[in-house]
């Protein structure tokens, strides 16, 4: 295996300029979960048997700060079925037949709304289904919520200790080197900005976060997003997105305010650095001026046939997104994610959600079973691991259930971007070693406590 290395990660070849985006027509049926992302479901706000325009909120976020789940086609709401996920767990779904007109709800657009209060415009994101991707996909309004709360209180006075936002990163490249969708999706922006800048200080608004920063692929040509960097005093990072997982949140989280992250308890969010893609704080702008809520997700599919960026509707049939991008091979493996961070299931048959951001297919060909031979004690993984620990070491403390052992050697400071199973000789399946030691830690906690 020819690797290059360097201090952190791997180095993985890059697409230069993606394609086009394409848009899938409104599917004649979507079926749409009630829990997006982490967190608990949704309640429906709906009925079986009502009628439904596109953009109509047909669930409430399940807390004060969860996201509300929105129609992605008119037509009537049919059922509410039970639907697997791949990690294994059943959720509802509410099933909308359409009616083929696609017809929106009434618009309700605000032409001035960096005028209104921080609480009213992270109410309107909340409302509007706006999400943070990654690991820990959920609601964007909580992540600020997390990112905002007091860190304690001062016993003689009762007042809060803050613990402000002080920077706010903008990626406009995918972590994974394999996925297209927010280099594409920059491509577009072009010189028209407007968008982009009111997220932006939208975000800034509610926050109060000090230092903003753009961070670009090397490779990236985005004339508008530097001279908007330039008008608004906002920094620009480029780096070289081909090393893997520099474009990670921890990573740019470090490269931004010049400390690392303590990511072992907290969240990156939790320690001041809000990191975004560029999709959400477009988002933000729609749902803070034009009330407009998610309703669909730009999609990279990689396959035998090539590799494109699609525009699809919330609920859409994975296997009609395939069918679109060219796929007629009998598929042997389906990855939700890209290959590095994505989750393995066995079927294309199931909906397009928030936390997809890409589909790769594999034939059965290429596909190969894990075997997790014993470790070789190479020292490969510590020289690639970003975050500076003894992967191989800790995935043989959660293979043999040595759950105290791995959390003295920091497990659940792993960042999971399987850099370590990447370039192990041995085939061994680390990431999901060091899963799985996180869950029955965590859950160890939680009977305890």
């Amino acid at each position: 295996m020819d690797i290059s290395f360097f201090s952190r990660g791997i180095k993985l070849s890059r697409r230069v300029k993606p394609g086009k985006i394409e848009r899938i027509p409104p599917p004649g049926r979507v079926v749409l979960p009630l829990q997006q992302g982490s967190g608990p479901p949704a309640e429906p706000s709906i009925e079986i048997g009502e009628a439904v325009k596109v953009g109509q909120t047909i669930a409430r976020g399940a807390s004060n700060s969860g996201a509300d789940l929105h129609a992605s086609i008119s037509g009537e709401v049919t059922a509410i079925e039970d639907l697997h996920f791949p990690n294994g767990t059943t959720v509802k779904a509410l099933v909308i037949e359409g009616d083929g007109k696609d017809t929106w709800v009434e618009p309700d657009r605000d032409d001035k709304p960096l005028i209104a209060s921080p609480g009213e415009l992270l109410e309107r994101i909340r409302c509007g289904g706006v999400i943070r991707e990654g690991s820990d996909t959920k609601s964007l309004a909580e992540v600020i919520g997390e990112a905002m709360s007091p860190r304690g209180y001062l016993s003689p006075t009762g007042s809060a200790v803050a613990k402000p936002v002080r920077h706010i990163a903008v990626r406009f490249s995918d972590q994974d080197p394999h996925l297209d969708a927010l280099a594409a999706l920059t491509a577009t922006i072009g010189d028209e900005t407007a968008e982009l800048d009111l997220g932006v200080k939208v975000l800034a608004t509610i926050t109060g976060a000090e230092q903003i920063h753009f961070v670009l692929d090397n490779k990236q040509e985005a004339p508008g997003v530097d001279k908007l960097a330039d008008d608004n005093d906002y920094s620009v990072l480029h780096v070289d997105a081909a090393n893997y997982p520099c474009l990670s949140s921890p990573m740019v989280a470090r490269a931004v305010s010049g400390k690392e992250p303590d990511t072992a308890f907290k969240r990156v969010h939790e320690n001041g650095i809000l990191v975004l893609d560029v999709n959400t704080v477009l988002e933000t702008a729609l749902a803070a001026r034009d009330r407009r809520p998610v309703i669909s997700r730009l999609i990279t599919v990689g396959s035998l046939a090539g590799a494109g960026v699609f525009e699809a509707r919330l609920g859409t049939p994975l296997a009609d997104i395939a069918s679109a991008a060219g796929q007629k091979e009998k598929i042997g493996k389906v990855v939700l994610g890209g290959p590095m961070k994505g989750l393995a299931h066995h079927t294309l048959d199931f909906p397009l959600t928030k936390e997809i951001s890409g589909i790769t297919l594999f034939a059965q060909d290429q596909v190969t079973m894990a075997v997790n031979d014993p470790c070789v004690g190479c020292g490969l993984c510590a020289m690639v691991c970003p975050i500076r620990l003894t992967p191989g070491m800790l995935s043989r403390y959660c293979e043999f259930s040595s759950w105290d052992l791995a959390q003295e050697a920091h497990l659940f400071s792993c960042i999971e971007c399987g850099c370590c199973a990447y370039v192990c000789p041995a085939g061994r399946s680390m990431v999901q070693f060091m899963v799985q030691g996180k869950s029955e830690l965590l859950s160890t906690r939680r009977s305890e406590s």
